[in-house]
């Protein structure tokens, strides 16, 4: 009996072993990938976006049935955990770099939808309010440099306020790189610079032309501010350059 009993638990530790040596791109134990899209590029062939999460844990909707809340305009049915983007060669099955994707508070946490209706996020064949597996990673030329690279990320928190993120492919760099945002603003005739990873409503906004947004966000009946912006992407310098206008009412 103890010799079946051993056999038995070799087996099961075997069989674990390959799972995890069979884990794509040696990602590391616990991770799940999302998704995989492949890119075109000339100068680097074999190249291919990863989106992949480390152990998350699933949410599914309490009632299917009911109206989307506004944060759940971005998550849907969702998981949630932290959540990485790798670069990787799908010729020699090598990563050639990955990124950890943290929120707007700096928490290396994220929810990413496995089920929602067709708001923020692509969803193929659904209608009104159905819902589907979304294409996270729905590479677009979002920075106007006529190359389908990029991906966004949302997360609404409230009814007002939505934070964006964009993430995409350097040829220049042969990276995956998660863009800065150089922001200057004014609020209120006091000026102020920093620079971000997420910012407000940005990338789920149409450009007015290719590589530059003009929008503005009011915020006065909450207490806040009239918030305009201006966005231009600086192509040599692979980042988004932008001006807020801020004014209260007081």
């Amino acid at each position: 009996m103890k010799q079946i009993l051993f056999a038995a638990g070799l087996i099961l530790t075997v069989m674990f072993g390959v799972q995890a040596q069979n884990l794509p791109y040696g990602l590391p134990a616990g991770a799940k990938v999302l998704e995989t899209q492949n890119l075109n590029s000339a100068t680097h062939p074999n190249r291919a976006l990863v989106l992949w999460m480390i152990n998350p844990k699933r949410y599914p909707r309490s009632d299917p049935q009911e109206t989307y809340t506004c944060p759940e305009e971005t998550t849907g049915h969702f998981y949630q955990g932290a959540v990485r983007v790798s670069l990787v060669n799908i010729a020699d099955k090598k990563i050639i770099n990955t990124l950890e994707i943290k929120d707007e508070q700096g928490q290396d946490r994220f929810n990413i939808p496995y089920k929602i209706h067709r708001s923020y996020y692509f969803v193929a064949g659904v209608r009104g309010q159905q819902e589907g597996k979304p294409t996270i990673m729905k590479l677009k030329d979002y920075n106007g440099d006529g190359r389908a690279a990029e991906f966004a990320l949302f997360d609404a928190i409230a009814c007002m306020g939505l934070s964006t993120t964009l993430i995409g492919y350097s040829e220049k760099q042969d990276k995956v790189i998660q863009y800065e945002t150089a922001l200057t603003r004014t609020l209120n005739g006091k000026q102020t610079k920093e620079n971000l990873t997420w910012v407000d409503y940005l990338f789920s906004r149409s450009p007015a032309k290719a590589g530059f947004w003009k929008y503005e966000i009011d915020y006065r009946g909450r207490g806040g501010s009239l918030d305009k912006y201006e966005v231009r992407y600086n192509k040599a310098k692979e980042r988004f350059e932008a001006t807020l206008i801020s004014k209260t009412d007081d």
